[in-house]
């Protein structure tokens, strides 16, 4: 998985192609390697730090500082010539809740990851538990094991972010496969106790023999 900084990243934003598309598109939408989308469908698993649904309103703005000033506002822009630079961390609470819909979770210093967004990685998790198998060990596995994108922010004090993944279908199988192998260890290891009744469900939904 790509593991992102957020404090790290400055994008270079070319002024002169969101003019030249200023008076056709509706919405802009720029991801965190600084590519423009004007179509939602084309952001799929894709980590965003800019959405404007009214990108047309501004039309009638045709010089490029202008521009940027009014529509990266939160970014604290600076203009170079015709690119604009900006800092998405300068925006990072936002950009969370711009990405909530493509997050697999949120993982944040405090609370840690707490549930899987998607329903049938969520069962995994919930089931692991009784196996000894936490909700952190699934992530970290996620983060070393699978593709996607980690866009969090870091400054050794504080901590959050959160995961988008490429392909649900292939993280549900290594993932599933992952949880399986460690249960085994830990029942060799005594770590899980076998006459308890969530185990035992635990067991039978991922057909493991004792």
């Amino acid at each position: 998985m790509r593991k992102i900084n957020i404090k790290d990243i400055l994008l270079d934003i070319d002024i002169v192609q969101l003019l030249n598309s200023n008076n056709v598109k509706k919405t802009i939408y720029i991801d965190i390697d600084g590519n423009i989308y004007d179509n939602k469908e084309d952001t799929t698993n894709k980590a965003i730090i800019y959405e404007n649904l009214e990108f047309d309103k501004f039309s009638h703005i045709t010089e490029a500082k202008a521009l940027a000033n009014e529509i990266f506002t939160a970014y604290k822009p600076v203009m170079l010539g015709t690119t604009c630079k900006i800092k998405p961390l300068n925006n990072w609470q936002n950009i969370i809740d711009l990405n909530k819909n493509e997050m697999l979770y949120f993982d944040h210093q405090s609370d840690g990851v707490e549930i899987f967004e998607d329903k049938e990685l969520e069962e995994y998790g919930w089931q692991a538990t009784p196996l000894e198998i936490k909700y952190r060990e699934l992530s970290d596995f996620i983060e070393n094991n699978c593709d996607g994108t980690l866009l969090f922010y870091d400054n050794e004090i504080q901590f959050s972010g959160f995961a988008i993944i490429n392909d649900i279908v292939k993280v549900r199988e290594q993932v599933k496969e992952f949880i399986i192998t460690k249960a085994k260890e830990n029942i060799s290891e005594k770590l899980v106790e076998l006459d308890d009744d969530d185990v035992i469900e635990a067991l039978e939904f991922f057909n493991i023999e004792e």
